[in-house]
């Protein structure tokens, strides 16, 4: 009976996460993508009262971005849109998005846009939420075609918080954060 409880409730949640309203936007603090030591990725300062930070880094194998965020309070649920540049160059139907701990996603905790984008979504179960700095998941996609140019990733959107209607959300235009993912 207690996996039917969990399942009822990753359900219910991601039935919430769905829900696009929110309390209020979030804002970028004023300034620019701040690229990491290495040049490996690129970090934006927030100044949500959920989350401080947001950074892109490329994962270890393949195709795969590797999300993080900084100064998170209270987060509860997350989720990420994500624009891959040159779309013909990958197989969005292989994408997949794995939390890392204590978070948790449904099925491959990804899905396919209309705009042929991929949405990721992660879950704490805890009621007081996640607090501090931690790696969110790395999403992974398989190359369908050798690309012409290096492949990219935008972050289209961004959104967390404790609950669908009390939330930090950043659109495209606020974050300006993208990454290669190429060699």
């Amino acid at each position: 009976m207690h996996s039917r409880s969990l399942l009822g409730a990753l359900i219910l949640t991601a039935a919430v996460l769905g829900c696009n309203s929110t309390v209020g936007e979030g804002t970028k603090a004023a300034s620019s993508p701040q690229p990491l030591p290495g040049g490996s990725g690129t970090e934006v300062q927030l100044n949500g009262p959920h989350v401080k930070t947001l950074q892109l880094s490329r994962g270890e194998e393949g195709l795969s971005l590797q999300v993080q965020a900084g100064g998170m309070s209270g987060v509860r649920q997350f989720e990420f849109t994500v624009a891959l540049e040159p779309a013909g160059a990958f197989d969005l139907n292989s994408a997949s998005f794995s939390t890392a701990s204590p978070f948790i996603t449904v099925g491959s905790g990804v899905e396919i846009t209309p705009e042929k984008n991929l949405r990721a979504i992660g879950i704490y179960l805890d009621a007081a939420g996640f607090a501090g700095d931690g790696v969110l998941g790395t999403l992974t996609v398989k190359a369908s075609a050798t690309p012409a140019t290096t492949p990219r990733a935008r972050i289209m959107r961004f959104s967390a918080g404790p609950s669908s209607k009390e939330r930090d959300t950043y659109t495209e235009q606020q974050l300006n954060l993208s990454l290669n993912l190429g060699p």
